[in-house]
């Protein structure tokens, strides 16, 4: 896939984040809560739950990484 397909990807993710843990390991998150949102956007809690093997080190790879599991699944 492109870079523009990689991220058209993600952009079609209805409650997909990517994530980085402040220690250079980036994942696609899906599973999580957060408070209510609203439009116009507001300020907003967010808790992930993200497995280990999730963790990427790269961008690229951890939306590769998400993409492979959703075609799996």
């Amino acid at each position: 896939m492109t870079d523009t397909e990689i991220l058209d990807w993600l952009e079609q993710q209805d409650g997909a984040a990517l994530v980085n843990d402040d220690a250079g390991h980036w994942a696609v998150a899906f599973d999580g809560i957060q408070s209510v949102s609203a439009d116009p956007p507001q300020d907003t809690d967010t808790s992930f739950f993200i497995e280990k093997d999730q963790w990427c080190s790269t961008i690229r790879e951890a939306i590769n990484k998400a993409i492979k599991q959703e075609n799996h699944s």
